[in-house]
């Protein structure tokens, strides 16, 4: 897990939503910037003891990467769960990551999908895009379990076929059996991908997309819709 979190990089969130950022908070990102890893810690262990998320988050991450402790996977997922259970969208995150690695507890794709939403609806990118690849594996069922995220418009993104007539399929491959035929110019949402072949949402004959209709169909074959 240490290997995949390491490539997160450290953000100063409070910042950009407009909170007000506590003294010791920034004095200790500076001793983290310097390599002070001891200073930072004894400037965010209180804070983070007072419950103070942003702290929390960043106390964790000294944990996870041994920076200035013993390495202590379990005490930076605690911080971080304490930090995510308050919105902490980059906490958040991190315990999604953990659920999908099972790097400090039982990996479970379901509880890291519901961490990834989380996430999401908070506007963090890595994890929409982590649900769009985690929704064409075949051991995960987004759309069966959480079906209200087709109607989310963060959630994938507007394709047009851009074949005269294409055939889409069940699964992702030819040797699927074909659902549906589109026309050019259709517009599906895209929600899925494994290899070459998109997961797409179907529109019904009022032109609404609906979980429950999809199929799949080669990336060569749509295009992002435009406007």
């Amino acid at each position: 897990m240490r290997a995949t979190l390491l490539a997160l990089s450290i953000s100063y969130a409070a910042a950009a939503h407009g909170e007000v950022v506590p003294a010791p908070f920034t004095k200790g990102m500076q001793a983290l910037m310097r390599g002070d890893y001891a200073e930072a810690y004894c400037l965010w262990k209180p804070l983070a003891e007072s419950g103070y998320a942003e702290a929390q988050y960043h106390l964790g991450w000294l944990y996870a990467n041994g920076n200035g402790l013993a390495v202590d996977i379990t005490h930076a997922l605690a911080l971080w769960g304490a930090a995510a259970d308050q919105g902490h969208a980059d906490a958040q995150f991190a315990v999604a990551l953990a659920y999908t690695t099972g790097d400090g507890l039982k990996k479970d794709l379901n509880e890291a999908v519901a961490w990834y939403l989380r996430a999401a609806r908070q506007g963090h990118q890595d994890a929409r895009d982590i649900l769009l690849r985690l929704n064409g594996d075949r051991s995960v069922n987004l759309l069966d379990e959480h079906p209200e995220v087709v109607e989310e418009n963060w959630f994938g993104w507007t394709g047009e076929v851009s074949g005269e007539r294409i055939n889409v399929r069940g699964g992702p491959g030819t040797n699927h059996k074909i659902v549906a035929t589109l026309t050019r110019g259709t517009l599906v949402r895209v929600v899925g991908r494994r290899g070459d072949w998109f997961m797409v949402v179907l529109p019904d004959d009022d032109g609404n997309m609906t979980h429950n209709r999809t199929a799949w169909i080669y990336r060569t074959l749509l295009s992002s819709a435009s406007g």
